[in-house]
């Protein structure tokens, strides 16, 4: 059996709230700049947080997990940071644990979040899955718990 999973920000409260922050700030600019407020090289500012909103808003709509887990182990990815597939064989994991949790609160929001010993990929779900390698702690959230549930049984009867 295999598990195969993405997850992604787009359509959530966080894009919309990106827009409504945006949208005042450019208005707000091109208000300054048609009133002679920002002088005769007023365009140039525009362009910059223009082209800094454009990418900011692009980065976070293109951000996503993709995870695979199957009878060997699990791989993932989160592009744009990570996208290359970063793999552990079932035997490389010291301990697994799927509970129900969103990881919002005990993980400190949705994203990315790295620290000295865990890195957690936490996006909008119910349920987060845990790894512990080599003193490294890595946390995904899922949807998919009643399948990632029977992987992880068929792992423990290995």
């Amino acid at each position: 059996m295999i598990v195969k999973e993405q997850q992604d920000l787009r359509g959530s409260f966080i894009m919309w709230a990106i827009i409504l922050i945006e949208l005042p700030t450019l208005a707000l600019l091109l208000t300054f700049y048609f009133t002679g407020q920002l002088g005769e090289d007023g365009w140039v500012p525009i362009l910059i947080v223009g082209g800094l909103m454009i990418g900011v808003f692009l980065f976070i709509f293109n951000m996503r997990l993709e995870l695979r887990i199957d009878q060997y182990g699990i791989s993932f990815r989160n592009p744009p940071i990570y996208n290359r597939w970063t793999k552990f064989k079932k035997e490389e994991i010291d301990t697994y644990e799927l509970k129900k949790s969103d990881g919002l609160l005990e993980y400190g929001g949705v994203g990315i979040r790295f620290s000295l010993k865990t890195k957690a990929f936490i996006y909008f779900s119910d349920h987060i899955l845990i790894l512990e390698k080599e003193n490294k702690k890595y946390v995904f959230s899922t949807h998919k718990q009643k399948e990632i549930q029977e992987i992880l049984n068929s792992w423990k009867e290995d």
